[in-house]
């Protein structure tokens, strides 16, 4: 067994929970940009503020769309969101291989949009979606 796949090694790879978070939380941002610019509900641009305006009249569903279209796209070819880029992180597939391919991507990026199996993680601290989709987050920096 080398170091690099001791458990420990393999441990300190692993992002916390609070990158994970950040990471989505900076994609889902960028998302609810391109929402609230092209699928805005009328009535709610009239009756908000400017910060409302530009981060929560865009329509739910298209703002799901939208992260999850970004998400699948750039995380099959690329490995990583733009809000992974920022915070540290890449999805590798279980081997080490890189990227993980539109199966993957398109597994990973369904499960992940429900938010159930994202919520539960097995020993190794892999989401539920991560151990379907055969990946695994690992920190870059």
């Amino acid at each position: 067994m080398t170091t690099s796949e001791t458990p420990t090694a393999d441990a300190a790879a692993r992002p916390g929970i609070g990158r994970r978070l950040l990471g989505l939380g900076i994609d889902w941002m960028l998302s609810l940009l391109i929402s609230s610019a092209f699928f805005a509900n009328a009535t709610a641009v009239a009756a908000a503020g400017p910060f409302e305006r530009v981060l929560l009249v865009g329509n739910s569903f298209a703002t799901l769309g939208i992260w999850a279209v970004q998400h699948f796209l750039l995380v099959s070819t690329l490995g990583t969101t733009i809000g992974h880029r920022i915070v540290g992180i890449k999805v590798v597939r279980v081997d080490g291989g890189s990227p993980i391919g539109l199966i993957g991507g398109a597994i990973r990026t369904i499960l992940l949009a429900l938010i159930v199996p994202a919520l539960f993680t097995d020993p190794e601290g892999r989401g539920y979606h991560d151990r379907a989709a055969h990946t695994r987050l690992v920190r870059t920096r």
